[in-house]
């Protein structure tokens, strides 16, 4: 498979808590999948653009992941919250909320959410929702799923690797950021043998 690996937010625009900022958080992660992903045959892109503001690296992650053909493509990125006792990982994919109520999945989106969020939430426990298709609620009203999914022509999913917020979270990320990346790879070689 052709997959991007989008590291998630520039560069001091995401997450902060526990000595950690989640885009050189999320950029660890990815220095590590990257290369797994590859020893399982697939072509992998890293997708960076650290020194922009956030909407100017949105838009241009998905500049790139739509001229890319890619078949998938993961976001990474790291949670945060108010409550340091809030902790997990989740696996976002899109959907698109209908006027008249009714919603639709991305089935392949979903199929590939499912299939991270299996070993991902086992290594890092605590959402009781470990796969999700959030509205995006920067928008007014708020549109269906985040940008980064509804704006990507590949199947795609935003992967939240646990909270930059919590002590335990953090510290898996801090010493062993290698364990979160063999999770999603794990996940990846799920979703491709199911091809």
């Amino acid at each position: 498979m052709n997959i991007a690996l989008d590291i998630g937010h520039a560069n001091n625009t995401g997450s902060r808590g526990n000595g950690l900022e989640e885009h050189a958080t999320a950029s660890v992660i990815v220095d590590h999948l990257a290369p797994m992903l590859r020893a399982q045959g697939h072509d992998v892109t890293v997708i960076d653009y650290p020194y922009m503001d956030n909407g100017g690296d949105l838009a241009a992650t998905v500049r790139a992941i739509n001229a890319g053909n890619y078949d998938i493509s993961i976001s990474v990125h790291c949670d945060s919250s108010d409550s340091p006792s809030s902790r997990g990982a989740h696996v976002c994919h899109h959907r698109t909320y209908h006027d008249d109520g009714t919603c639709t999945d991305s089935v392949q989106g979903k199929d590939l959410a499912e299939a991270i969020a299996g070993p991902l939430c086992k290594l890092l426990p605590g959402r009781a929702d470990h796969v999700q298709a959030r509205p995006d609620r920067s928008c007014t009203p708020p549109k269906s799923s985040l940008y980064v999914l509804r704006k990507t022509n590949p199947p795609a999913v935003l992967v939240e690797c646990g909270f930059i917020s919590n002590a335990g979270d953090t510290d898996l990320m801090k010493n062993n950021p290698a364990a979160i990346a063999r999770a999603i790879a794990w996940g990846v070689n799920t979703y491709t043998q199911r091809k």
